[in-house]
């Protein structure tokens, strides 16, 4: 409970999607994204007589409506730029540049992309049936995404609902759910990209940051995950890449 009545996270109503010609039936979450607090995406087909068109509405800019007729399975916007990544037939990926009107990008995957997410300013996490790729779609050199790691068998049957990529990009966490005994069971996969390893953990959330402490010379590398049993929810808080310079990290839950 906040002290003083002051709350920890203030929410604030910047719009209601009806009222920006979002209809009720594309406001979902395979048709209606939000990567940053930037751009709101939406794939929009209300019938079989309606043309497809994604809708995006700049947040920044007095909640600008830009609409494009575009066909794809799935689009999402860069954070903070006029760059959109579509997704057709679940495995081809296009970049496009909408300011520029240009198509930055192009990749044919092997495999379907079941979950897909900018983890980066500059790069793409997706994650098919067996494995995990990036693709850092301004670089040049990198013509189609590179493989990361393989899925653990645990996620076999999982929802995907989250990536994450800590900011070094040397620790990654692919989250899943799946019923199980008659509740949400959420299961997550921690990857070190140094080690080579996975670590399978039951979670339903995760995240990655740092933590700078008076008196320790170096941020502790942190990463936070939620679980939510039969029994109740936890949440844990763990040091990983321990640096030899600090204080040891005391686990938290």
């Amino acid at each position: 409970m906040a002290q003083g009545g002051i709350l920890p996270i203030k929410f604030t109503e910047l719009l209601q999607l009806t009222n920006a010609e979002i209809a009720p039936v594309s406001i979902g979450f395979n048709s209606c994204t939000l990567e940053s607090d930037h751009y709101v995406c939406v794939r929009q087909k209300v019938n079989e007589d309606d043309k497809p068109q994604v809708i995006i509405i700049n947040l920044k800019n007095n909640n600008e409506i830009i609409k494009r007729p575009i066909n794809a399975d799935s689009a999402i916007m860069h954070w903070t730029k006029q760059v959109i990544a579509l997704k057709a037939q679940s495995r081809t990926i296009q970049i496009f540049d909408l300011g520029a009107k240009q198509k930055l990008k192009s990749a044919l995957m092997n495999e379907d992309v079941v979950f897909w997410k900018w983890y980066s300013e500059t790069s793409l996490g997706l994650v098919t049936d067996t494995s995990v790729y990036h693709w850092n779609v301004f670089d040049p050199t990198q013509a189609s995404p590179v493989k990361v790691f393989e899925r653990n068998p645990q996620l076999a049957g999982c929802q995907i609902i989250n990536y994450r990529v800590n900011d070094d990009e040397k620790w990654m966490v692919v989250v899943g759910i799946s019923q199980k005994e008659g509740r949400v069971a959420g299961t997550m996969q921690l990857y070190s990209r140094d080690r080579g390893i996975s670590q399978n953990i039951e979670g339903h959330a995760a995240a990655f940051g740092t933590l700078r402490v008076d008196g320790q010379p170096e941020e502790y590398k942190l990463f936070s995950f939620a679980v939510r049993t039969a029994s109740g929810a936890k949440l844990h808080i763990v040091e990983i890449d321990a640096n030899q310079a600090n204080a040891r990290f005391a686990k938290k839950a």
